[in-house]
């Protein structure tokens, strides 16, 4: 990310406790039938019932009586609930829009409030939440998704660090396509510490050190009140079960068809990334999409006025967007 002068250095040491917390993890919506710019959307909950808990979502169709292509957004890291909202200030709304606007170009989708956030409510406590759970969580909305007969195709949607976990569910499940929405190209640990370096290099000697504990799969304690948030002791084993996983040595295995849809504007995962997924799977379709930012709308290069953005869920979509979603879905349904 480049440099901002000093204003921008300013506001990235303002944020960086907001960024990082949104790409790590911290480990509702009941809507009825809606209307969207004119196009009736039948909106209805999903549910699924676990032995600890209960994952729920949002439906939303398009008013059609033939079968139709559905996607299953995937909500990138931290508190996310299913319209891509979270506590510490993310109110954009992005998924929601994403979804409507899907919608009226005749493609169905599920969104769903994480394990542990929204209404998905589980009995159990922070430290036995490992990242594989979240990626069963996918695969059994996969599943559920195959099953009904409205749909004729079923494709994933992972935005930022959903997108490893669409990645690994197509490693797992018999999908139609994935969609990349600003999803990291590196590991877990190489972004943040690269994250950690442009915001709070003062942390990233002792993180370096936290991390490379970590990748061994061994807990470390952490004293240091700056680091607690990152690396508490209660959220360390999700750590270690994610930073096994490399996106770009994931990505090479799928023999599907994939579209990685990065913004020039990104604060947290920038066009490298997109272009390592790219290189790892050549087959993909790599769209960058000039202005846009990590909250999938378009951005002024200010750092201040994109931070914004975060907060404001009045914003549409980066235009490009919804046309570059539509027409790779609608290629894969037409070929089915």
């Amino acid at each position: 990310m480049r440099n901002g002068g000093n204003e921008g250095c300013r506001i990235l040491r303002k944020n960086s406790l907001i960024l990082v917390k949104t790409i790590l993890l911290s480990l509702l919506l009941m809507i009825p039938n809606t209307m969207v710019s004119g196009q009736n959307i039948h909106e209805e909950p999903m549910e699924i019932q676990l032995s600890n808990g209960s994952l729920n979502g949002t439906l939303a169709v398009p008013d059609t009586r033939k079968p139709c292509p559905v996607l299953l957004m995937i909500a990138g890291s931290g508190p996310t609930d299913r319209n891509g909202n979270n506590p510490y200030g993310i109110s954009a709304n992005y998924l929601k829009m994403l979804a409507d606007n899907l919608a009226q170009q005749g493609i169905a989708s599920l969104r769903y409030d994480k394990r542990g956030i929204g209404a998905s409510t589980f009995r159990m406590k922070e430290k036995d939440i490992i990242f594989d759970d979240y990626v069963d969580d996918a695969s059994l909305w996969v599943a559920k998704l195959r099953q009904d007969k409205r749909f004729s195709a079923v494709i994933v949607a992972g935005h930022s660090e959903g997108s490893l976990i669409g990645i690994l569910v197509a490693e797992k499940e018999p999908i139609d396509g994935l969609i990349s929405l600003s999803g990291p190209g590196d590991s877990l640990q190489k972004i943040l510490l690269r994250q950690i370096a442009e915001r709070q290099p003062q942390i990233l000697a002792k993180s370096t050190e936290i991390m490379a504990s970590l990748e061994r799969g061994v807990m470390i304690k952490v004293d240091n009140p700056e680091l607690q948030f990152l690396f508490r002791s209660s959220v360390q084993p999700f750590l270690i079960s994610e930073f096994r996983y490399d996106p770009s040595v994931e990505i090479r295995k799928l023999k599907i068809p994939i579209l990685l849809i990065q913004g020039s504007c990104d604060l947290q995962i920038n066009e490298l990334d997109a272009k390592a997924l790219k290189t790892a799977n050549e087959k993909a379709k790599l769209v960058i999409i000039k202005g846009m930012n990590h909250m999938l709308k378009n951005s002024p290069p200010n750092i201040k006025a994109n931070i914004a953005t975060y907060s404001n869920p009045n914003i549409p979509l980066a235009k490009p967007l919804i046309p570059a979603i539509t027409n790779f879905v609608k290629q894969i349904d037409a070929k089915k």
